[in-house]
């Protein structure tokens, strides 16, 4: 099922959403990986399906890709989270086929590790990380892959040079409440930093996490710590956001079920044709 870090697991799917109010419902989009192994900075290309799509909260405009410069082509797109992005991450492959359902094809992902499920969607997620983890130019975990270091944002940039980062980090660091989410805001808020120091014009879709149940995965509710997470991502992305390098907020929350997950965090078959839509919804506009 892919480890959890900071006792948690990551995920997401929404719809992008402009302003600072809270999203209700989203899509997520990311990559498998084999459990955080490196692989070649590979890429895939992919194309999409309709639905609605997101706006960025000062400057950028969606549709023809105009939410990036007139240099950019060929959009590259790098996932970066945890297990849910990683493995299992299964919901990237719906992704792809929804996004070649509606004819969206000028894109690659691009990343560190290759799709644990088959699609063929590079990414650089990592099972059991969080954003923290992130913030450093290299990470190790005492939980998982122990003895295993892994690049960090700045890293990745560099490496992959992505016109577009898929960020989908957080359900490892509010597990159980165990961090407060004004350390997770400014946790983002430093991978945002390090992007930008890379790409001054990098476009940003961060993930309002999907609901999960870490605590008691049997009472069909969700984690009180995961939606104030979730709450506050709007106005912290409006606040950050810039002209030349939007962030946009994807809803996955609003549409997600804990009871589509055997576990009441990783997304079953269901829970991830879910993910896979939702993340479809959320970014089919900044692609067209």
């Amino acid at each position: 099922m892919g480890g959890a870090g900071s006792g948690g697991e990551s995920s997401s799917g929404g719809a992008l959403h402009a302003g600072g109010a809270s999203a209700a419902g989203g899509s997520a989009l990311t990559g498998g990986t084999d459990n955080g192994a490196t692989g070649s900075g590979g890429s895939e290309s992919v194309g999409g399906a309709s639905s609605s799509g997101g706006e960025a909260f000062a400057g950028g405009t969606s549709g023809d890709n105009g939410v990036f410069p007139p240099s950019v082509v060929t959009p590259k797109i790098m996932i970066v989270g945890d297990s849910v992005s990683a493995g299992p991450g299964c919901y990237k492959g719906h992704l792809k086929e929804f996004l070649a359902a509606d004819g969206i094809t000028n894109f690659e992902f691009v990343g560190e590790y290759s799709d644990d499920c088959g699609g063929g969607v590079r990414h650089s997620a990592v099972s059991c990380s969080t954003a923290d983890n992130y913030t450093n130019a290299q990470f190790e975990m005492s939980n998982c892959s122990q003895g295993m270091s892994f690049p960090g944002m700045s890293a990745l940039m560099l490496e992959h040079d992505p016109d577009m980062v898929m960020l989908q980090l957080g359900v490892n660091d509010v597990w159980g409440g165990s961090t407060p989410i004004q350390s997770v805001l400014d946790d983002y808020t430093t991978l945002t930093e390090q992007m930008r120091a890379h790409n001054p014009n990098v476009v940003v879709a961060v993930a309002q996490i999907h609901k999960i149940n870490t605590i008691n995965c049997g009472n069909g509710g969700f984690d009180a710590s995961a939606e104030q997470l979730v709450n506050a991502v709007p106005a912290w992305a409006q606040g950050l956001t810039t002209d030349a390098s939007p962030l946009f907020v994807a809803d996955l929350w609003t549409k997600s079920f804990v009871d589509e997950s055997n576990d009441c965090v990783h997304p079953n078959d269901a829970g991830a044709a879910r993910m896979g839509e939702n993340w479809f919804n959320a970014i089919k506009d900044l692609l067209r």
